[in-house]
């Protein structure tokens, strides 16, 4: 009786984050949350603390009534692996906004190096193709669609790891959210199938894993970037530009992995995100073997051991050196933007592009 009178029971506890945390500074702002670098003052470590939009969160999750879609903080939970970022628990602040307590990795958003083209971004790009793609196969393993596969998603740490960082958009990969409809998600690397309001499962985000690996290369998208319903249409009326094109030194193997991946019909993108990373992985050993082979060459030795195929599924973190091409190779690179991320300090996360925003293309299109 008097839960009817004065107001509706509370279905979970709520936590006044601002006695719970000491909040340091804001690191971010993503399309559907805001984000600080601050102290957990009941476990005294350094944590990303991230809080979703009340209004917008709700309305996400509207398309998805009587669905028992999961939370973003029961998505993130799930997750255990080297290349995600860790969150340690979720819960529900005094407005009642879903607030994440995450791993807070000090570096910088992938996006700022796919711009800056620095020496980093060549030397270990295709470390951090491989990490994010393991990253990726982990998700799916879980049974899940990411939807949002993107640079401004993963954060690259001071030791040279990538991570994946957001979630907002993920869900379960079965029946009834593989139905069209759902179009939501960064305009640019979004996969035609999503466009076209067909079924979807996976392999979207195979195709966005591809776009993401051939900006990492080109510095831009092969397409025009997905600003307009022109742009994104693109997607379905054109063919990708040839990253042997742009870059006609790339290694062969690893611009025929990206390209297979940005295949407009599923069925002839790769089916597994792992059997994509492989290829990145064999080529990656084969240009640390001739890489070492020409070094040990030009200083009159005899070549280091062949390095052995990996035994596990994950990406070992080679030495710095070893991630170089070899001299002949060395123009194997060149390359490919940041959406706010929850790990980076302000100083260091760069420009947010006009092209990272999430949208919807069923308000962009008007259906």
């Amino acid at each position: 009786m008097f839960e009817k009178l004065f107001g509706k029971k509370k279905l979970h506890d709520q936590t006044d984050i601002s006695k719970r945390f000491n909040l340091i500074g804001r690191v971010g702002q993503g399309s559907m949350s805001k984000v600080w670098k601050a102290t957990d003052l009941q476990s005294g470590r350094t944590v990303a603390l991230k809080v979703l939009d009340k209004e917008k969160t709700a309305k996400f999750e509207e398309r998805f009534r009587g669905l028992h879609k999961p939370s973003e903080g029961e998505v993130a939970m799930s997750l255990n692996h080297p290349n995600i970022v860790k969150t340690h628990e979720f819960g529900w602040t005094l407005e009642d906004e879903m607030f994440l307590v995450m791993e807070f990795v000090e570096g910088v958003g992938l996006s700022l190096l796919v711009d800056l083209q620095n020496e980093e971004m060549k030397r270990y790009r295709l470390r951090y193709m491989i990490q994010i793609g393991e990253a990726l196969q982990h998700f799916h393993q879980q049974n899940w669609i990411h939807r949002d596969i993107c640079p401004r998603n993963v954060m690259i740490s001071d030791e040279k790891c990538a991570k994946m960082i957001d979630f907002g958009l993920v869900v379960p990969n079965t029946p009834d959210f593989r139905k069209p409809g759902n179009r939501t998600g960064t305009a640019s690397y979004m996969a035609p199938e999503l466009i076209k309001r067909q079924p979807t499962d996976q392999r979207l985000d195979i195709f966005s894993y591809a776009v993401t690996c051939f900006e990492m290369y080109t510095k831009r998208f092969p397409w025009d970037a997905a600003m307009t319903i022109d742009a994104v249409l693109q997607h379905i009326n054109k063919p990708p530009v040839q990253i042997s094109t742009l870059i006609p030194a790339i290694d062969k193997q690893v611009a025929a992995a990206i390209m297979k991946g940005l295949e407009a019909n599923p069925d002839q993108r790769w089916q597994k995100v792992g059997d994509m990373v492989g290829e990145f992985r064999d080529a990656e050993q084969r240009l640390v073997r001739l890489a070492r082979e020409a070094a040990a060459k030009a200083k009159g030795v005899a070549p280091a051991e062949p390095v052995k195929p990996a035994e596990k599924k994950t990406s070992p973190v080679l030495p710095a050196s070893s991630a170089q091409p070899p001299a002949s190779s060395a123009k194997t690179s060149a390359s490919g933007p940041p959406k706010s991320n929850p790990s980076v300090s302000s100083a260091r996360k760069g420009k947010r592009r006009p092209s990272d925003d999430d949208v919807d293309l069923n308000e962009m299109f008007g259906d």
